[in-house]
């Protein structure tokens, strides 16, 4: 076999491994506690890697490319904070607001914790690292290489195995992704991600990702 074809089987073997393995062996093997901690193991082993064979693709706080970038994340997230608001007042009214509303404690933990300990890691293992070593795989269908990047990501959340949580962080996916690729920087990407998980949260869509929710109590507590 050529060499660039066995790189080539290597890396779609690390790719299933990572984002389709990984997620199976979470959602049935591993109780909903150390669902952060793997993720947290996880993306310090991408970090390594990162390191030594895509440096200049190793995280960093830079906000260079915020300005035009931030009032276009804005105004899509106020679009669709105000599309999710509808659509759980129709779905499920009782729902609005019942973290803030009967455990603002909880509530004021996740919006600290969730972007610290969720995003973070997330936008290692599904922004820059799926960017550098595994969007190449697909050549230039950059259109297809997005969409399997929003597929994994939402692969991740099968653990709360239900249909919403697929669906908002497919859709999700795609918007994370897209910001990453244009802006070649995690921090406005990670910026987006934590706006729209603090906001479910919020609104009271938090309770079809309850596992997280758990954990991140838990995690934020015990620190």
């Amino acid at each position: 076999m050529p060499a660039h074809l066995a790189i080539c089987s290597l890396r779609w073997a690390e790719f299933a491994l990572l984002y389709l393995g990984m997620p199976l062996v979470i959602c049935f093997c591993l109780p909903s506690k150390l669902l952060l901690p793997t993720l947290w193991v996880a993306s310090a082993v991408v970090l390594v890697i990162l390191s030594r064979y895509y440096p200049a693709d190793c995280p960093r706080l830079d906000l260079s490319a915020s300005g035009r970038h931030l009032v276009k994340v804005l105004l899509r997230f106020l679009c669709a904070a105000l599309l999710l608001t509808v659509m759980l007042w129709h779905h499920d009214p009782n729902s609005l607001l019942r973290i803030l509303r009967h455990n603002p404690t909880l509530w004021s933990v996740i919006m600290v914790a969730y972007p610290l300990l969720s995003v973070l890691p997330q936008g290692v293992i599904y922004r820059r690292f799926y960017q550098a070593r595994y969007a190449p795989l697909f050549g230039t269908h950059q259109r297809l290489s997005l969409v399997i990047g929003a597929a994994v990501f939402s692969l991740a959340h099968l653990t709360f195995r239900n249909h919403w949580a697929l669906l908002f962080t497919f859709i999700g996916g795609l918007m994370f992704l897209s910001t990453y690729r244009t802006t070649r920087r995690s921090t406005m990407a990670n910026i987006e991600h934590a706006l729209y998980g603090d906001f479910i949260f919020t609104i009271g869509w938090g309770k079809y990702l309850y596992h997280g929710t758990q954990a991140l109590a838990e995690a934020a507590t015990t620190m």
